[in-house]
């Protein structure tokens, strides 16, 4: 019979070496910020500090959840029907190990295939303008894929939970004694969207680490003229984001997950691009450079968009837990609107006063604000 949770535990420290990697480039980033003597570049590398040290936090959240659970059903309960309730299920909790062995060869290869082709990178073409409207919806593309989740939670997870443990209930497969009645433990939708997300986290920080240590082997660098001037030396926002959506996805009852990952993505992207194209009016120029066009365009975008995600999400079959329309809707309203000032303040404070990125702090406080107030006054 196989080890059940030992891929957890794997994955678990996969993170935690990941966090260990984040606070050594922080620490890099902390010494320049030390002898720089530009204030407006010791402030950006201050940033980088504060989003390191967070970011690594949220590694070792996730890795520890991982062990945690994986360790418990590896040494007290190694049975099939404890692995199907794995945060990772057996036998899905391998995948997450296969991809990022995959994308080691992956860069392996890109590597050599740069030393046998001899390119000289060491001096890059140069950078081509780009329209700061045309800049910041590249960016806030990959908030916006970050929605192709929901088709992930309501599509695509079931579906392919279903075929797979069909298939592995084979007599092939009779020595693992996989059953389609373990499908009931199992949350589809979770488990796919966890998976697509951790793909994609392992991808972003690999290859973002070759990015600032070893940009000669860049796998990426037609998308390098995206980043910021204050980025080139710091993790990426992407990672951010990614990072503190894996962590709703894994810590949050589904519906409210799917809503703060709507409003990280939709609601942000909203902000920015209406706050470039008509911000005419700051709210607070001393405080903020954010305007009023663009927080409240943002706004109205994060309720609408939460509600939207929330509902979805709330009336698929693996999650009508609301009994009737009434409450679903009723509950719906009051979490998101909660939700709308937790927005507003990261969006008006980041990154200055507050030395955070948006893209960490909306999946988290938004998260846990949507949470509490969902606990406290409607369970």
């Amino acid at each position: 019979m196989p080890a059940f949770g030992i891929n957890n535990v794997g994955l678990g420290l996969v993170f935690i070496i990941f966090a260990i990697q984040c606070l050594l480039l922080t620490r890099q980033v902390n010494e320049r910020r030390k002898s720089e003597s530009n204030e407006e570049n010791r402030t950006h590398f201050r940033e980088g500090v504060f989003n390191g040290i967070l970011t690594a936090a949220i590694m070792v959240a996730i890795g520890l959840i991982y062990i945690i659970t994986g360790l418990g059903t590896l040494l007290f309960n190694n049975n099939v029907q404890a692995g199907v309730e794995l945060l990772y299920p057996v036998p899905t909790d391998s995948f997450a190990i296969y991809f990022l062995s995959l994308l080691v060869i992956f860069i392996g290869g890109f590597v050599i295939y740069e030393y046998l082709t001899e390119k000289n990178i060491k001096n890059p073409p140069p950078e081509r303008k780009i329209h700061k409207l045309d800049l910041e919806v590249s960016r806030k593309a990959f908030h916006v894929l970050i929605i192709g989740i929901l088709a992930v939670y309501l599509v695509v997870g079931p579906l392919v939970t279903t075929s797979l443990y069909e298939y592995l209930s084979t007599p092939a497969y009779a020595l693992y004694g996989y059953d389609t009645a373990d499908l009931s433990v199992i949350d589809s939708g979770q488990l796919w969207a966890m998976f697509g997300v951790t793909a994609i986290f392992e991808f972003s920080f690999l290859t973002d680490l070759i990015r600032i240590k070893a940009p000669r082997w860049y796998p990426a660098r037609m998308i390098a003229n995206m980043y910021r001037e204050k980025e080139k030396e710091t993790l990426g926002p992407h990672i951010y984001l990614v990072g503190g959506i894996l962590l709703a996805i894994i810590v949050f009852p589904a519906p409210i997950a799917m809503a703060v990952i709507a409003i990280s993505g939709l609601g942000d992207a909203t902000a920015t691009i209406v706050g470039v194209t008509k911000g005419k009016h700051k709210i607070h120029p001393k405080v903020s450079k954010k305007s009023w066009e663009g927080c409240i365009a943002g706004m109205i975008a994060s309720f609408v968009f939460g509600f939207i995600a929330f509902i979805a999400l709330a009336l698929s079959p693996a999650y009508n837990v609301f009994g009737d329309i009434g409450s679903l809707v009723l509950t719906g309203l009051i979490v998101n609107a909660a939700a709308v000032p937790v927005f507003f303040a990261i969006d008006y404070f980041t990154p200055s006063p507050l030395p955070f990125s948006d893209n960490l702090l909306n999946p988290i406080l938004i998260g846990f604000t949507m949470w509490g107030v969902y606990s406290l006054f409607l369970l």
